[in-house]
Protein backbone atom coordinates (compact mmCIF):
# COMPACT_ATOMS: atom_id res chain seq x y z
CA UNK A 1 0.00 0.00 0.00
CA UNK A 2 1.37 3.25 -1.20
CA UNK A 3 1.62 6.40 1.58
CA UNK A 4 -0.78 8.25 0.02
CA UNK A 5 -3.48 5.26 0.37
CA UNK A 6 -2.51 4.93 3.84
CA UNK A 7 -2.70 8.46 4.92
CA UNK A 8 -5.96 8.97 3.21
CA UNK A 9 -7.49 5.86 4.98
CA UNK A 10 -6.15 7.47 8.59
CA UNK A 11 -8.97 9.75 8.33
CA UNK A 12 -11.32 7.29 7.24
CA UNK A 13 -10.39 5.05 9.63
CA UNK A 14 -11.18 7.62 12.20
CA UNK A 15 -14.65 8.38 10.73
CA UNK A 16 -15.81 4.68 10.65
CA UNK A 17 -14.54 4.21 14.74
CA UNK A 18 -16.91 7.11 15.69
CA UNK A 19 -19.39 5.83 18.68
CA UNK A 20 -22.48 5.15 17.26
CA UNK A 21 -25.72 7.55 18.36
CA UNK A 22 -27.01 5.87 21.24
CA UNK A 23 -30.79 7.05 20.91
CA UNK A 24 -33.24 5.29 19.14
CA UNK A 25 -34.32 7.31 15.87
CA UNK A 26 -37.09 7.85 13.66
CA UNK A 27 -36.76 6.52 9.75
CA UNK A 28 -36.84 10.79 9.46
CA UNK A 29 -33.89 11.31 11.81
CA UNK A 30 -31.97 8.09 10.75
CA UNK A 31 -32.69 9.82 6.64
CA UNK A 32 -30.87 12.88 7.72
CA UNK A 33 -28.19 10.84 10.03
CA UNK A 34 -27.23 8.86 6.71
CA UNK A 35 -27.23 11.86 4.87
CA UNK A 36 -25.03 13.69 7.03
CA UNK A 37 -22.67 10.26 7.00
CA UNK A 38 -22.58 9.89 3.53
CA UNK A 39 -21.99 13.69 2.43
CA UNK A 40 -18.77 12.97 5.57
CA UNK A 41 -17.83 9.96 3.30
CA UNK A 42 -18.18 11.56 -0.34
CA UNK A 43 -15.59 14.38 1.57
CA UNK A 44 -13.22 11.87 3.07
CA UNK A 45 -12.79 10.05 -0.57
CA UNK A 46 -12.95 13.36 -2.55
CA UNK A 47 -15.69 12.50 -4.40
CA UNK A 48 -16.71 15.71 -6.72
CA UNK A 49 -20.48 15.12 -7.37
CA UNK A 50 -22.26 17.15 -10.17
CA UNK A 51 -26.40 17.06 -9.70
CA UNK A 52 -28.75 17.44 -12.53
CA UNK A 53 -32.49 17.86 -12.27
CA UNK A 54 -34.56 18.58 -9.12
CA UNK A 55 -34.90 17.10 -5.65
CA UNK A 56 -38.48 16.43 -4.88
CA UNK A 57 -40.02 17.00 -1.14
CA UNK A 58 -40.35 13.50 0.47
CA UNK A 59 -41.42 11.42 0.99
CA UNK A 60 -40.77 9.63 -2.18
CA UNK A 61 -39.45 6.49 -3.22
CA UNK A 62 -35.70 7.17 -5.02
CA UNK A 63 -34.87 4.19 -6.84
CA UNK A 64 -31.38 4.34 -9.20
CA UNK A 65 -28.83 2.27 -11.34
CA UNK A 66 -26.11 0.53 -9.12
CA UNK A 67 -22.78 1.03 -10.25
CA UNK A 68 -20.62 -0.01 -6.87
CA UNK A 69 -20.01 0.12 -3.53
CA UNK A 70 -20.12 4.50 -3.75
CA UNK A 71 -23.56 4.78 -5.45
CA UNK A 72 -25.03 5.09 -1.50
CA UNK A 73 -23.40 7.70 -0.52
CA UNK A 74 -22.86 9.57 -3.73
CA UNK A 75 -26.78 9.81 -3.87
CA UNK A 76 -27.40 9.37 -0.08
CA UNK A 77 -25.42 12.75 0.51
CA UNK A 78 -27.38 14.90 -1.91
CA UNK A 79 -30.83 14.15 -0.05
CA UNK A 80 -31.97 12.68 3.37
CA UNK A 81 -33.28 9.16 3.04
CA UNK A 82 -33.49 5.41 4.30
CA UNK A 83 -31.09 3.46 2.16
CA UNK A 84 -32.09 -0.52 1.63
CA UNK A 85 -28.74 -2.55 1.33
CA UNK A 86 -27.99 -6.10 0.61
CA UNK A 87 -27.24 -8.15 4.50
CA UNK A 88 -23.73 -9.25 2.78
CA UNK A 89 -22.73 -5.73 3.82
CA UNK A 90 -23.24 -6.75 7.43
CA UNK A 91 -20.29 -8.94 7.65
CA UNK A 92 -17.99 -6.30 6.03
CA UNK A 93 -15.72 -5.55 8.67
CA UNK A 94 -16.09 -1.87 10.45
CA UNK A 95 -18.44 -1.02 7.16
CA UNK A 96 -21.43 -3.33 8.42
CA UNK A 97 -21.90 -2.12 11.64
CA UNK A 98 -21.19 1.76 10.93
CA UNK A 99 -24.27 1.57 8.58
CA UNK A 100 -26.11 -0.74 11.14
CA UNK A 101 -25.57 2.05 13.44
CA UNK A 102 -26.77 4.38 11.10
CA UNK A 103 -30.26 2.96 10.45
CA UNK A 104 -29.84 1.39 6.76
CA UNK A 105 -32.41 -1.69 5.99
CA UNK A 106 -30.70 -4.48 5.16
CA UNK A 107 -32.56 -7.06 2.65
CA UNK A 108 -31.35 -10.72 2.19
CA UNK A 109 -32.83 -10.65 -1.44
CA UNK A 110 -33.20 -14.58 -1.66
CA UNK A 111 -35.53 -14.63 2.34
CA UNK A 112 -39.06 -13.70 1.62
CA UNK A 113 -39.37 -12.98 5.17
CA UNK A 114 -36.41 -10.64 4.94
CA UNK A 115 -37.64 -8.99 2.26
CA UNK A 116 -41.29 -8.76 4.19
CA UNK A 117 -39.14 -7.04 6.33
CA UNK A 118 -37.51 -4.60 4.65
CA UNK A 119 -41.04 -3.32 2.60
CA UNK A 120 -42.46 -3.35 6.63
CA UNK A 121 -39.42 -1.08 7.22
CA UNK A 122 -39.98 1.61 3.91
CA UNK A 123 -43.91 1.74 4.48
CA UNK A 124 -43.35 2.78 8.33
CA UNK A 125 -40.79 5.40 6.81
CA UNK A 126 -42.94 6.42 4.08
CA UNK A 127 -45.79 7.18 6.98
CA UNK A 128 -43.59 9.51 9.13
CA UNK A 129 -42.15 11.46 5.68
CA UNK A 130 -39.32 10.11 5.11
CA UNK A 131 -37.84 9.26 1.81
CA UNK A 132 -36.31 5.59 0.72
CA UNK A 133 -33.49 4.93 -1.37
CA UNK A 134 -33.20 1.52 -3.31
CA UNK A 135 -31.16 -0.01 -5.58
CA UNK A 136 -33.87 -2.44 -7.57
CA UNK A 137 -31.43 -4.27 -10.06
CA UNK A 138 -30.55 -5.95 -6.96
CA UNK A 139 -26.78 -5.94 -8.46
CA UNK A 140 -24.00 -3.89 -9.61
CA UNK A 141 -23.55 -3.66 -13.36
CA UNK A 142 -20.99 -1.86 -15.35
CA UNK A 143 -22.76 1.69 -15.52
CA UNK A 144 -23.79 1.77 -19.05
CA UNK A 145 -26.51 -0.87 -19.01
CA UNK A 146 -29.48 -0.93 -16.52
CA UNK A 147 -30.27 -4.46 -15.69
CA UNK A 148 -33.96 -5.43 -14.99
CA UNK A 149 -35.21 -3.78 -11.73
CA UNK A 150 -37.37 -6.01 -9.24
CA UNK A 151 -40.70 -5.05 -8.06
CA UNK A 152 -40.97 -5.46 -4.28
CA UNK A 153 -40.27 -1.38 -3.33
CA UNK A 154 -42.43 -0.68 -6.15
CA UNK A 155 -45.68 -2.24 -4.47
CA UNK A 156 -44.58 -0.48 -1.09
CA UNK A 157 -44.35 2.68 -3.25
CA UNK A 158 -48.06 1.95 -5.15
CA UNK A 159 -49.47 0.74 -1.07
CA UNK A 160 -48.10 4.40 0.38
CA UNK A 161 -49.11 6.23 -2.65
CA UNK A 162 -45.53 8.00 -2.68
CA UNK A 163 -43.73 9.07 -6.18
CA UNK A 164 -41.22 7.07 -7.00
CA UNK A 165 -37.92 9.23 -8.40
CA UNK A 166 -35.59 7.47 -10.91
CA UNK A 167 -31.53 9.05 -10.12
CA UNK A 168 -28.65 7.51 -12.48
CA UNK A 169 -25.54 7.69 -10.77
CA UNK A 170 -22.25 7.93 -13.66
CA UNK A 171 -18.37 7.96 -12.82
CA UNK A 172 -16.19 9.90 -15.31
CA UNK A 173 -13.92 6.82 -14.33
CA UNK A 174 -15.58 3.20 -15.28
CA UNK A 175 -13.06 1.86 -13.29
CA UNK A 176 -15.20 2.56 -10.32
CA UNK A 177 -17.61 0.02 -11.13
CA UNK A 178 -17.35 -2.82 -8.97
CA UNK A 179 -18.41 -5.80 -11.12
CA UNK A 180 -17.38 -9.55 -11.90
CA UNK A 181 -15.26 -11.27 -9.61
CA UNK A 182 -13.43 -7.89 -8.26
CA UNK A 183 -12.98 -8.33 -4.46
CA UNK A 184 -13.95 -5.43 -2.17
CA UNK A 185 -10.37 -4.60 -0.11
CA UNK A 186 -8.00 -4.60 -3.30
CA UNK A 187 -10.61 -2.29 -5.62
CA UNK A 188 -10.93 0.20 -3.04
CA UNK A 189 -7.30 0.54 -2.49
CA UNK A 190 -7.34 0.75 -5.95
CA UNK A 191 -9.77 3.19 -5.85
CA UNK A 192 -8.29 5.48 -3.27
CA UNK A 193 -4.61 5.12 -5.38
CA UNK A 194 -6.32 7.13 -8.39
CA UNK A 195 -7.55 9.87 -6.55
CA UNK A 196 -10.31 12.46 -6.70
CA UNK A 197 -13.60 10.53 -8.51
CA UNK A 198 -16.15 12.47 -10.27
CA UNK A 199 -19.80 11.58 -10.81
CA UNK A 200 -22.71 12.85 -12.09
CA UNK A 201 -26.20 12.24 -10.30
CA UNK A 202 -29.31 12.33 -12.44
CA UNK A 203 -33.03 13.37 -11.21
CA UNK A 204 -35.74 12.49 -13.26
CA UNK A 205 -39.13 13.19 -13.19
CA UNK A 206 -41.55 11.61 -10.73
CA UNK A 207 -43.62 8.88 -11.43
CA UNK A 208 -46.65 9.10 -9.52
CA UNK A 209 -48.32 5.39 -9.10
CA UNK A 210 -52.01 5.07 -10.94
CA UNK A 211 -54.67 2.61 -9.63
CA UNK A 212 -54.74 -0.15 -10.30
CA UNK A 213 -51.18 -0.35 -11.68
CA UNK A 214 -48.87 -3.00 -11.03
CA UNK A 215 -45.60 -3.21 -9.71
CA UNK A 216 -44.04 -4.94 -11.97
CA UNK A 217 -45.18 -1.93 -14.74
CA UNK A 218 -44.31 0.41 -11.94
CA UNK A 219 -40.44 -1.12 -12.09
CA UNK A 220 -40.21 -1.60 -16.22
CA UNK A 221 -41.39 2.64 -16.36
CA UNK A 222 -38.60 3.25 -13.64
CA UNK A 223 -35.92 1.52 -15.02
CA UNK A 224 -36.97 3.34 -18.57
CA UNK A 225 -36.34 6.75 -16.88
CA UNK A 226 -33.45 5.62 -15.58
CA UNK A 227 -32.31 5.06 -18.81
CA UNK A 228 -33.32 7.93 -20.23
CA UNK A 229 -31.09 10.16 -18.20
CA UNK A 230 -27.77 8.82 -19.68
CA UNK A 231 -25.57 11.46 -20.11
CA UNK A 232 -25.78 12.73 -23.59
Amino acid sequence: MNVSVAARLGPIAAWMLRPPPRDPASPVRRAGRQQEASAAICNLHAIDVRVVGERPAGPVLYVANHVGYLDPMVIGGLTACVSIAKRELLSWPFVGRRLRDLGVVFVDRGDPWSGARAIRAMLRAFRVGASVLNFPEGTTSDGVAVLPFRRGAFGAARTAGVPIVPVRVDYEDPRVAWIGDATFLPHYVALLSRGAVRAQVSFGEPIFPRAGECARDLAAVARRAVEDLAPR
